[in-house]
């Protein structure tokens, strides 16, 4: 949906842009972001009118200014398949404080190391059935039943379940287009994790859900549908980003024989290596909706417009990185935004960061060579999570 311009949007600093649908960020989201650099915020009529913020500077302000920029709806256009805020991304502080006590200790750095093991084991388990193949299309075959299987560990659930979470995945958050696909997809996550959580307070066990049910949000037991909105959060925002993320990661690699025999060659790249990534394709674009109104970037701004906060615009703000586009594993001082700022930072950095750096390492160790296979088209998917829809790869098996 189209908006005329208000008023007080100046007119040179309007372009149609749609990060959604619009056919340059199906082609290139990256460019299409960058080619918005030469302003410092633009206003688009599409999908109800918004800004778009293009510096890291003021993208990490509206971040850590919550009581000015409240993070709900999290997207633009708004999560299609929930009426109820996702607890707690959508909550600001103080609601959001107690929610986030709940869920840090279960993402520390100290919990992410318990799970490192089983982290390892499906990784491996996942090349193993693909070392052999000769070929793999990445996305589906890898990048996507990896977070998956991860997360499914993590509920207690048996490693066939996750074969539904994923077409549940792909249903809601890439079937742009079809709303009722999306919301029945949201449906039917939401009744599974209902009777999961009933089950679970029934018969405890060693898992996230008992972890949660078994906690108190300001002194007072948690509810179900508490617990049932934070698992829901978690899948949507743990699963799409750590596949992008892989995704993006081995797309550039594929096409780049040079960087890929760096990480074979010297694995003590392999953190920075991690970080350059999470910078220079930075996926996530969130929202942000003005709590009054105010004079920000230079413009004035209405109580209850939309702000799009792009990490992939301000990760690679010249500014803050040289040469941003120039992909350096040894790369000094990467304060990339790719994990957000202020109170909403992601509390799964740490799992995320350990799920990308043990993909990285056994991938090189069991195919060091590879290549996008010969002839391969990317197409691109853009909105809040950048990614691409298809990696199709293929390096030689051993004799």
């Amino acid at each position: 949906m189209t908006i005329p311009k208000p008023d007080h949007v100046p007119d040179e600093l309007v372009r149609d842009v749609d990060h959604v649908f619009g056919a340059d960020f199906r082609a290139d989201p990256f460019g299409a972001y960058e080619s918005l650099r030469g302003e410092r915020v633009v206003w688009t009529p599409q999908h109800g009118g918004y800004w778009i913020l293009t510096r890291i500077e003021d993208i990490r302000s509206a971040m850590q200014q919550h009581e000015l920029f409240s993070s709900h709806p999290i997207g633009i256009p708004a999560h299609v398949s929930r009426k109820e805020k996702m607890v707690p991304l959508e909550l600001d502080p103080p609601d959001h404080t107690a929610y986030r006590r709940v869920i840090a200790p279960l993402f520390a750095p100290k919990a992410v190391t318990a799970r490192t093991a089983a982290i390892g084991r499906s990784c491996g388990e996942l090349i193993d059935g693909l070392v052999g193949r000769g070929e793999c299309e990445f996305v589906q075959d890898f990048a996507v039943p990896f977070p998956t299987r991860i997360f499914t560990n993590m509920l207690g659930l048996p490693v066939d379940q996750t074969a539904e979470f994923v077409r549940w995945n792909n249903l809601l958050l890439h079937r742009q287009g079809e709303p009722e696909v999306r919301r029945a997809a949201g449906d039917e996550i939401n009744d599974y994790l209902r009777q999961l959580i009933a089950d679970r307070r029934a018969e405890p066990r060693e898992d996230l859900v008992s972890a949660l049910n078994a906690t108190e949000i300001d002194g007072r037991p948690i509810a179900p549908g508490e617990v049932q909105n934070i698992c829901f959060m978690l899948f949507v925002a743990g699963l799409d980003t750590v596949t992008a993320g892989l995704s993006l990661a081995f797309r550039f690699l594929a096409e780049n024989p040079g960087h890929r025999r760096q990480l074979v060659e010297h694995p003590e790249l392999l953190p920075g290596a991690v970080e350059e990534f999470l910078r220079v394709f930075s996926f996530v674009n969130s929202a942000r909706t003005t709590t009054r109104d105010i004079e920000f970037a230079g413009v004035q701004m209405r109580k209850g417009e939309r702000v799009l906060a792009s990490s992939a615009l301000a990760s690679n703000d010249p500014d803050e990185f040289p040469e941003p586009w120039e992909v350096r594993f040894d790369r000094p001082n990467n304060r990339h935004l790719a994990f957000g700022a202020g109170p909403h930072r992601c509390a799964g950095s740490h799992l995320a960061r350990d799920e990308f750096l043990t993909v990285l390492t056994q991938w090189h160790e069991r195919i060091p060579e590879y290549e996008l296979a010969p002839g391969a088209t990317i197409t691109m998917h853009a909105g809040g999570v950048i990614g691409p829809d298809t990696v199709p790869m293929v390096w030689e098996v051993a004799r």
